[in-house]
């Protein structure tokens, strides 16, 4: 005989196939023209069974909608805990929203006729669970708001013209039966849409208006930056302290693309390692081979990139920093999965190391290098740094830290950055500089540009 808690999974089960069943017959053809007669039948359950879990068709319509909703709200709930900033959290409501519809895309089609009214429930429940939803986003509109990062706004319009976009771009997907490599392009763009409709403008709120901020990067990664911080009222210098180089040698790069065909995924970590893996396979003619791996993008910046190229992104992180992203790849991979890791000649190699350690096949390849820029290529801004009061000196990586000093000639760090401020990406750094003695001031707890700009506000408020 089966024991009390077989029973009760049984019964879920069975009440969350017809849910499924039933959902699926609300979709294809609407409230009025399906019965519970129909539901049994596709379900394959005797009509008095159907009425042990609902007690009519409304019961049942009615339940399609909270169970959807519940779990949409739950799985919402529980990312926002995990994230640490407005910008993270509206990212997170987005994309997350726009594929779970699309997952239950006929409950979708259900919540549509439900939510514009065109079939008319008394279900109190329901409605406070539709309100619940929108409260979600409310509240990352109104914590944006609150922290100068967000425009001034009519907080429920705006959440309600952002439900709509997220429901637009689900049925767009729907009626044009989108491929999986397409949805994630189009979510990305839809997150941007809706970012940029809410973030403070320079003519609205300049919150760095009056601050000169100093970036050190590789001359390429220097203008997006640049700009964004530009239109919050900063003046900007842009003093590239990297030069990216091809690494010492190709020999461990170009034997594992001879090999090619014994891996299964490629990680790529940054955009210097996208373009420079893709240089040497062009050269070996094996560009065509990247195509069909399982590619997984560290970044915001790096995913927009492999897009550009006509790629498409298997798995992109949640979070950059160490700890969680080693976590997330954990659980993507399993043992004795087998992974190729373009990187940098000099970048640490804590990625592979921790997957290892869960048995997966890691081989990292260098696939550039760093060095110093040439003093005639950046006279000019040197000569800027030493005429201006800068207000935030910022450092992405241990390399351009060292690079600065050289190329300032500063022989005491600690003395040359007393009473100034330093702001970061991410704890290596952060740790590399504070060894020299050094306060790190600002240091964003995500490990991306949208997220240092956000420490940097919060620090002058």
């Amino acid at each position: 005989m089966k024991n009390n808690a077989s029973r009760i999974i049984d019964k879920e089960q069975k009440r969350n196939l017809i849910i499924d069943v039933a959902a699926k017959l609300f979709s294809e053809y609407g409230f009025h023209e399906v019965n519970m007669e129909m539901v049994a039948k596709r379900a394959e359950v005797a009509k008095g069974t159907i009425y042990n879990y609902f007690k009519s068709k409304d019961d049942l319509y009615s339940a399609i909608n909270e169970t959807r909703l519940s779990k949409l709200i739950s799985e919402l709930e529980k990312k926002f805990r995990e994230e640490e900033n407005v910008l993270d959290d509206l990212r997170g409501f987005v994309i997350h929203v726009f594929m779970f519809l699309l997952k239950y895309k006929d409950f979708f089609l259900i919540f549509q006729r439900t939510r514009l009214k065109k079939q008319q429930l008394n279900s109190k429940t329901l409605e406070e669970k539709i309100q619940r939803l929108k409260n979600l986003l409310i509240n990352i509109l109104q914590e944006g708001l609150d922290k100068n990062v967000f425009k001034e706004m009519n907080i429920c319009f705006t959440a309600d013209i952002i439900l709509g976009m997220i429901y637009s771009a689900v049925l767009r997907n729907i009626n044009r039966d989108i491929h999986d490599e397409n949805v994630v392009v189009e979510r990305e763009e839809l997150f941007k849409m809706v970012r940029d409709s809410v973030l403070a403008r320079l003519l609205q709120k300049p919150q760095l208006n009056g601050k000169t901020i100093l970036l050190t990067r590789s001359l390429g990664q220097l203008n997006d930056e640049a700009g964004r911080l530009m239109k919050l009222g900063a003046e900007v210098i842009s003093l590239p302290t990297l030069k990216i180089v091809p690494p010492s040698s190709w020999i461990k790069c170009d034997e594992a693309i001879k090999n090619f065909n014994l891996f299964e995924y490629v990680i790529f970590t940054s955009q210097n390692a996208i373009e420079w893996f893709l240089k040497r396979l062009d050269l070996l003619e094996k560009r065509n081979e990247l195509y069909s791996k399982k590619i997984i993008a560290i970044g915001t910046k790096t995913t927009e990139k492999l897009m550009s190229l006509g790629f498409s992104v298997f798995f992109r992180p949640e979070k950059f920093n160490s700890k969680f992203l080693t976590a997330e790849l954990k659980n993507l991979l399993k043992a004795g999965d087998r992974v190729l890791l373009p990187k940098s000649e000099i970048a640490q190699e804590t990625i592979e190391k921790e997957l290892i350690k869960s048995g997966i096949y890691v081989q990292s390849v260098p696939v550039y290098n760093v060095d110093i820029p040439d003093l005639e290529d950046i006279v000019d801004q040197i000569k800027l740094i030493n005429e201006k009061e800068i207000d935030v000196y910022v450092f992405s990586s241990p390399s351009t830290f060292n690079n600065f000093l050289k190329l300032m000639r500063i022989e005491n760090p600690e003395l040359f950055f007393k009473e100034k401020t330093i702001a970061v990406i991410g704890p290596t750094t952060k740790n590399y500089i504070e060894k020299f003695g050094i306060k790190v001031q600002i240091e964003p707890i995500q490990s991306t540009y949208d997220s240092l700009i956000e420490s940097i506000i919060k620090y002058f408020q």
